[in-house]
């Protein structure tokens, strides 16, 4: 019994090492992408308020959007269009990135 323990014991030993051999590696790998997802975090960020005071001060928006149709009505949709591509692109993005900031978050002792 005793035997199959310490064999156990060196084996645990053997598989801690290689998570952390394998963690070192992907720590390296993952580095260089460090600045663009700091990045994306701070832009996502930045929508995320925009997004809520857009929420706050709808009369705002409506002033704006109205501003647009006034000065060039061809522009004003062209730029809406894009406007609402660039939302759709953002709300996507931000379900993926929760998806992954989920994922990688470390797990709680309980």
């Amino acid at each position: 019994m005793r035997e199959r323990l310490l064999a156990l014991a060196e084996r645990r030993a053997r598989l801690v090492a290689h998570a952390q051999a394998e963690r070192v590696t992907i720590n390296a790998l993952l580095a260089p992408a460090d600045a663009p997802a700091s990045l994306a975090t701070s832009l996502f960020r930045i929508a995320r308020n925009i997004g809520e005071q857009a929420r706050h001060h709808p009369l705002g928006v409506v002033a704006g959007v109205a501003l647009l149709v006034a000065l060039r009505p061809k522009r004003a949709i062209t730029w809406l269009s894009r406007g609402w591509s660039l939302w759709r692109l953002y709300r996507g993005a931000r379900g993926w990135w929760l998806r992954f900031e989920t994922a990688g978050a470390p797990k709680q002792a309980s």
